[in-house]
């Protein structure tokens, strides 16, 4: 299974900490990257790699109210 590499991000784009996880396949990433960002609660955004390649990212929905 492929390796996928998560890092969640503060909102000045830096990030502390990183977790990787085996994931079936990209699909499945994005949702392992829901769970990323919720244990993460200091970041706005979770940012998916598997080696070289971005798989993409995930940010939190904030209320503009």
């Amino acid at each position: 299974m492929p390796l996928f590499t998560f890092y969640p991000c503060r909102p000045d784009g830096s990030s502390s900490a990183f977790e990787t996880f085996e994931c079936p396949g990209d699909d499945e990433a994005l949702v392992r990257a829901r769970r990323v960002l919720a244990d993460h609660q200091s970041a706005v955004e979770v940012v998916i790699w598997q080696g070289d390649r971005q798989v993409g990212a995930l940010s939190r929905v904030t209320d503009a109210a």
